[in-house]
């Protein structure tokens, strides 16, 4: 019985490692880290591969090791859910965007953006296709600014908008 407690331990807690690096390494991936991802990978693979082979060897023992195996996997994924959050807190804090609109007519908007403390140059420029349009151009300083002038535009028609990622804004 002892045995079986030791080795379920070590395969739930390597089971939420692996869990922990996979999820890391598709981060890695998704930033384009390659070095990352071939370091994670590599510590992932012995993880998984060592917990697999405990199961393996000790399956014939006790078949209640594959409850371990399937209560690390659940936790660590609830694991990698709840790090995600935290993480997505922290990037929607930091995260900022440049933001340029042009728009025919809806003079309110920028009222409406001044009295919403957004701090935008505006200026009239002539299109290509003859029309003067009013042009808005700015940052923003995180994803609930950027989530609340959505609002602010949407229902508005005649208006081109363009939001992009900046990864760093400057004043100067």
């Amino acid at each position: 019985m002892e045995a079986l407690l030791i080795s379920g331990v070590i395969v739930f807690i390597g089971r939420i490692l692996q869990d922990l690096f996979f999820n890391f390494k598709i981060e890695m991936f998704n930033r384009g880290k390659l070095s990352g991802v071939f370091g994670i990978n590599f510590i992932e693979s012995i993880i998984g591969m060592t917990v697999i082979a405990m199961v393996v060897q000790y399956i014939d023992e006790d078949p209640r090791l594959l409850i371990f195996l399937g209560l690390g996997s659940s936790v660590g994924g609830i694991i990698v859910i709840k790090i995600r959050e935290l993480m997505n807190v922290k990037i929607i804090g930091e995260r900022q965007y440049y933001v340029r609109i042009s728009f025919i007519g809806n003079k309110d908007l920028v009222e409406i953006l001044k009295k919403e403390n957004y701090l935008f140059t505006v200026e009239e420029q002539e299109f290509l296709d003859g029309n003067i349009r009013t042009v808005i151009e700015g940052s923003l300083e995180n994803r609930a600014r950027k989530e609340k002038l959505k609002g602010i535009l949407k229902g508005r028609s005649d208006k081109l908008v363009t939001i992009i990622p900046a990864r760093e804004v400057y004043w100067v």
